[in-house]
């Protein structure tokens, strides 16, 4: 038993690592209504001593519950089954050929232990093992199999026949072989002890789950049903109570409900004045503006980008050239670059990145170029005097032109983010030097 845990358990496990089924998001779980069928085996007095067919003593069992769960780890399920128990003994011993059938029904609460807590397993993995304890009524109502169809009751040979005289008769040589009809006809009353018919049982349960859907999900279980009473066989002989086991599966469908937490996360939103703001002010609302920070007055297509009459991704109100070519190269300001204007823009780029290696070198930065900036900050220097054109470098707005300032005016210019022209990058490195 142990073994065929352990191995149910690490097929759990590797089901989980390689699967997951996508839950129902802003839902919460309510209920979890489930029904279905299985096989039940009797195990009791009946037995201890007289061969049995397994066969012959399994019967059917039905079961209807639901379940509410708290937090990750447990839930409490109401339960009912109904179905049969039975045992049918065979023996070359004529005294135990004895036989039972009865007609159950149990009630009763359980606690789950679920193993899909985040915790063991992942809440989302579609196979999750449980297991549950309970405590249950119980009734029954035994019968026993004493005559066929006709009415004959049966008589046990130590040949292992069933005959209508018995072997001890002097007329036993004139006798005719019978054969049970399991019909259970004769209700088990004992003449020394008035036993009560209705008892109380404890069902332990390890089950499956299998997660269909996030609504569905099928259920596999086997129940260890301990009842607190030995007289279900109408027999008690060795001084233990009654057990069954059940076999069986199910389908239960979760009832959910919408996540009321959730669901007023954002009370205090106001949507309707999100969907009309416009924060650049175009005409066209923010949540269909394709283009924020349009400057104001200028006129917008209908995604909230400024007009580009000749597409070649300059705006018209930056456009110098507004009859552009299609598919020509243009520069920052929409005008047509020639070859020759490129190979020129290429040959003033390459220079810049020069002096930027000698004059922004790691050893410069790391020494000369932090004591250049040092001394002038000590400096009587007052700063704010640097050239308007020049001025969107100094991003601290201090009046002074830092070796970092520097540095991300080039970065800028490289990222196609900056005003500043290859002349002006020139400049700002001379300005740096001379502050």
């Amino acid at each position: 038993m142990k073994i065929i845990f352990s191995i149910l358990l690490f097929l759990f496990y590797s089901v989980n690592c390689y699967s997951q089924y996508a839950p129902e998001k802003g839902r919460i779980e309510l209920v979890t209504l489930g029904a279905g069928a299985g096989f039940s085996s009797f195990i009791g007095d009946m037995g201890t001593k007289g061969e049995s067919t397994l066969l012959a003593n399994v019967r059917s069992m039905f079961y209807a519950n639901f379940e509410r769960r708290f937090g990750k780890v447990l839930g409490a399920q109401l339960n009912a089954s109904f179905g049969k128990l039975s045992y049918n003994e065979r023996s070359n011993d004529v005294q135990k050929n004895r036989n039972f059938e009865s007609n159950t029904m149990q009630l009763g609460a359980n606690l789950v232990l679920h193993f899909d807590n985040d915790v063991i397993f992942k809440r989302e993995t579609p196979f999750a093992p449980y297991i549950s304890a309970g405590f249950h009524y119980l009734t029954f109502d035994s019968y026993t199999d004493l005559k066929d169809k006709d009415g004959t009751e049966y008589q046990y040979w130590s040949d292992g026949t069933i005959n209508d005289i018995s072997e001890e008769n002097k007329d036993a040589l004139e006798s005719t072989i019978l054969y049970r009809d399991y019909e259970y006809e004769t209700q088990l009353k004992d003449s020394s002890v008035n036993y009560n018919r209705n008892s109380f049982a404890i069902p332990l349960t390890l089950g499956l789950k299998w997660k269909i859907t996030p609504r569905f999900n099928g259920r596999v279980f086997g129940t260890y049903n301990i009842i607190l009473s030995d007289w279900v066989d109408n027999i008690s002989e060795n001084g233990d109570n009654d057990k069954n086991i059940n076999v069986g599966f199910g389908l239960h469908y979760v009832l959910k409900i919408k996540d009321k937490e959730r669901r007023h996360l954002y009370d205090d939103v106001d949507f309707e004045a999100l969907s009309n703001s416009d924060s650049d002010k175009d005409g066209i609302g923010d949540a269909a503006d394709k283009c924020q920070g349009t400057p104001n007055g200028i006129e917008v297509n209908g995604f909230g980008c400024p007009l580009d009459k000749d597409k070649d991704g300059v705006a018209d109100y930056l456009d110098k050239e507004e009859d552009t070519k299609k598919g020509a190269i243009v520069d920052e300001q929409g005008r047509t670059l020639t070859d020759e204007m490129i190979a020129k823009r290429q040959e003033e780029k390459i220079a810049l990145v020069t002096e930027r290696n000698i004059s922004f070198s790691e050893e410069a930065t790391g020494a000369t170029l932090d004591k250049i900036f040092e001394e002038i900050q000590t400096s009587d220097y007052e700063g704010g005097k640097i050239p308007s054109h020049l001025v969107e470098a100094d991003t601290n707005n201090d009046g002074l032109i830092s070796p970092v300032e520097v540095s991300n005016a080039m970065d800028a210019f490289f990222d196609g983010n900056s005003s500043l022209s290859v002349a002006g990058i020139h400049e700002l490195i001379d300005y740096f030097f001379e502050q």
